[in-house]
């Protein structure tokens, strides 16, 4: 299985001050549009999230948008200019919506990164906070408290509260939509329907019977991958073994939760996209939510499968199948969960 522990699309800033640029200085939160709001919690620590400022003291509906895995800043400063992992045009959204976005633990919301030859997306030393505190507990905590202080704090359209979850997020987005009752309606992308260590045996059995690998090759592997699952389950709480470049303390926590089982618990309106050329997270696994919706006669979720890899990109080939490029269809994808949530 070729698992990528990154969900990352870059989308350049290209409203940056010149003058920062030209002096080198850090853009703020403020300077690229957000408010920047902390909560300190006993038990989860530090939790800063942002919300845009423009049209702030407006009421208007709630977007909270839960990004994938890894300890990027939410905006990162290299060479060329500022990248970012929110994938849309938040001047534009926050038109709409306060929209609201949430910073991992211990995670500056901007500083420099590196690209390296060969690798897609850009090196950051993952911080010691992140890796103390990163579960699937602490994002759904950090994504339930926020909630709570926009509503509290803000002029919001209590009868609009949405939550956008992509990757990682999308796991995180269905297990708050059992602790947070005040969300209206959900856009989950491109995640699992089952325990995500799942997806690792269905890559391996699905290999062998296409031949890609031998099916003696595929049992030595999923007889390895499931000693290794014990041992994180042994080891749940543990923040110094790692396993494909996330803690015990993070495998476990996720791997103990199926987002199926949560999204049986919701009736409000939910839209999954799954990508069926995924290698991260397997389409199998995702049809799972569907069969449910069948055998407990709900019809709450829509559903709909593209033919895309993780990052919703579609491979371009040629007349002899070989492939010759990508068109990434993020933006299209999103625009249309939108247009969803706004009917």
């Amino acid at each position: 299985m070729n698992y990528n522990s990154k969900f990352w699309i870059l989308i350049f800033i290209i409203f940056i001050l010149s003058a920062f640029a030209a002096s080198g200085q850090q853009l703020t939160p403020e300077q690229l549009g957000w408010k920047s709001h902390t909560i300190n919690s006993k038990e989860f620590g530090t939790i800063n999230y942002y919300i845009t400022s423009q049209d702030i003291n407006k009421q208007k509906p709630v977007l909270l948008y839960l990004d994938g895995s890894g300890a990027l800043p939410l905006y990162q400063s290299m060479q060329g200019g500022t990248g970012s992992t929110v994938p849309f045009d938040t001047k534009k959204l926050s038109e709409k919506f306060h929209l609201v976005i949430i910073s991992k633990p211990g995670v500056p919301f901007i500083d420099s990164v590196t690209m390296e030859p060969g690798i897609p997306y850009p090196q950051y030393p993952t911080p010691l906070e992140y890796k103390r505190r990163l579960s699937l507990e602490w994002r759904v905590a950090a994504a339930d408290l926020t909630l709570k202080e926009i509503i509290k704090n803000y002029k919001v359209d209590k009868s609009s509260i949405n939550i956008l979850g992509i990757s990682e997020g999308f796991q995180v987005g269905s297990k708050l939509l059992t602790v947070n009752k005040s969300v209206t309606k959900a856009v989950l992308l491109v995640g699992n329907g089952l325990n995500q260590f799942y997806d690792f045996i269905i890559s391996n059995r699905t290999y062998a019977q296409l031949g890609k690998i031998t099916q003696e090759e595929s049992q030595h592997n999923i007889d390895t991958l499931l000693k290794t699952f014990r041992d994180i389950y042994n080891h749940e709480n543990s923040t110094e073994k790692e396993w494909m470049g996330h803690t015990y303390l993070r495998w476990a926590s996720f791997c103990k939760n199926n987002p199926t089982d949560n999204l049986n618990c919701t009736n409000i309106p939910v839209y999954v996209v799954i990508a069926a050329n995924d290698t991260n997270t397997s389409a199998i696994s995702a049809d799972y939510i569907a069969l449910e919706q069948s055998r407990l006669k709900k019809n709450n979720i829509i559903y709909k499968v593209l033919p895309y890899d993780h990052s919703l990109s579609e491979m371009i080939k040629d007349e002899h199948g070989n492939i010759t490029g990508a068109k990434n269809h993020m933006l299209e994808v999103i625009d249309e969960a939108l247009i969803w949530i706004n009917q």
